[in-house]
């Protein structure tokens, strides 16, 4: 039910202030209290109707009353308040629906002015909620709706908007289930190819930056080196800074924000991208999709930089966000970040338990983006806790798991990490140290791929590595 999704993303100040302002009548006071003390699990339908002697249809239209009073008590007094409230609460289906009921009205009042502004926010603004929610046919339509209500488009306009689309659409292959990576390469390159040309010679500006971003998310699925892949980044900025009066203010330092956490994860310069994310540091919160980026980057080049001091307070501070505990995909990345920060600490028991809850939410709905991750923790964990038996066990199981998901060495390295455990176990057994092949491919492959957890193993790996290396 949509009050107990709403009232699950409150805070405990947020309810209190919904508290002390309502104004609806007292049976919908002690409905909302009956929902407010367990949103994540509210009583059954049939059962409130029972306890308030009233039918399902007015239950439902009591329920909607109070969702509307919450959205009076805490939206923002400001145009399309409702819709900015849904947005950072990460209430994708109520958005959409106060986002159709606006427009209608907009419609037929005819004030286009308010069209245009009303078009322009759903466009920028629908891709704050996570990717794989979004309907990317329904965002093209609102932009297509923007661009045609405009008197006056930029030159190449219309493209500005097709290569944007473009670009949502390649970053959100990895929610595809039924595409492997050799197939999303195949379609990102086909997005890019039929506007490359047309693009880079725009003299829209906003049409040049969209190109390079597009074709530097594609670099994820078309296994570019890492450098190739830095200077679509580099050019980005390039754009920016030689068009500044065209861009909006602060896309300079997103896109500086973005070549940082490259730095650390592709070129081992952690520390460096560091200083980038501490300069940027304004308190910024998960409410918006960019304050939740830059908080888990900031968490996990402050863990590949080693300071796990300043990893434990971005992550804490994320974590104490309500809208994280209610949103599946910050949830999950949270634990996975805590989960690092805990074996790399050597808290290995506490890792142990957050590794299980990481088992039980994929469960629930399995994301393989995630289950790749947690089964490398988990191996990783039991060598740490020096269960060498479970250990190996996780290795075999693993290797093949990843063989008949056709995740091969040819779209990902992570066999080496499974591999490298197997012979760092053979090490402490025998003494026998890890062959010079797997070793480079484990420094170079993998490293470049999943840095953060080439950091767990650093350690054992050079104690068991050949005397020469």
């Amino acid at each position: 039910m949509l009050l107990a999704n709403l009232l699950r993303t409150l805070s405990q100040v947020e309810i209190e202030k919904i508290r002390q302002d309502f104004r609806l009548s007292e049976r919908s006071r002690l409905l909302f209290e009956r929902i407010a003390a367990a949103p994540s699990s509210p009583p059954a339908t049939n059962q409130l109707c029972k306890i308030f002697h009233i039918k399902t249809e007015n239950l439902y239209r009591l329920f909607s009353e109070i969702v509307e009073e919450c959205v009076r008590i805490l939206a923002p007094k400001e145009e399309f308040a409702t819709l900015k409230f849904f947005q950072g609460k990460f209430l994708y289906r109520p958005f959409i629906t106060e986002a159709q009921r606006i427009e209608k009205r907009l419609l037929y009042e005819k004030n286009k002015n308010a069209l245009e502004r009303y078009y322009k926010y759903l466009f920028l603004n629908i891709i704050s909620f996570p990717i794989g929610l979004i309907d990317l046919d329904l965002m093209e339509e609102y932009g297509n709706k923007w661009h045609n209500s405009k008197d006056n488009p930029d030159v190449d306009d219309a493209l500005y908007f097709r290569v944007k689309m473009i670009f949502y659409r390649i970053a959100a292959l990895p929610t595809k289930k039924k595409m492997n990576l050799a197939q999303m390469s195949t379609y990102s390159r086909q997005l890019l190819d039929e506007v490359s040309e047309q693009a880079v010679a725009s003299p829209n500006p906003n049409v040049q930056f969209e190109y390079f971003q597009a074709e530097w998310k594609a670099c994820i699925y078309q296994r570019t080196d890492s450098v190739t892949q830095h200077r679509w980044l580099e050019r980005s900025l390039a754009i920016v800074q030689e068009n500044r009066s065209a861009f909006e203010a602060n896309l300079e330092q997103i896109i500086e924000l973005q070549i940082a956490n490259e730095q650390a994860m592709f070129f081992g310069n952690a520390k460096e991208a560091l200083q980038t994310f501490l300069k940027y540091y304004k308190g910024q919160t998960p409410e918006t999709s960019r304050g939740a980026l830059y908080l888990m980057r900031f968490t996990r080049v402050a863990f590949l930089a080693k300071d796990f001091q300043t990893a434990h307070k971005i992550l804490s501070e994320f974590r104490s966000h309500q809208i994280v505990n209610v949103t599946r995909s910050l949830f999950i990345t949270s634990l996975i970040l805590k989960t690092l920060l805990e074996i790399g600490e050597g808290y290995v028991g506490a890792a142990a338990e957050t590794i299980e809850i990481l088992k039980s939410k994929n469960r629930e709905k399995f994301f393989l983006a995630y289950e790749v991750q947690i089964r490398g923790l988990e191996s990783v964990n039991a060598f740490k806790q020096d269960d060498f038996a479970l250990a190996d066990q996780l290795v075999e199981r693993n290797i093949k798991w990843l063989r008949s998901r056709r995740i091969s060495l040819s779209t990902s390295a992570w066999i080496y990490f499974y591999q490298i455990i197997g012979e760092i176990i053979r090490y402490k057994m025998t003494g026998e140290p890890i062959g010079t092949s797997l070793l480079n491919h484990f420094k170079n492959d993998f490293r470049t791929e999943h840095p953060e957890f080439f950091i767990l193993l650093e350690t054992e790996v050079k104690n068991a590595a050949p005397a020469k290396i």
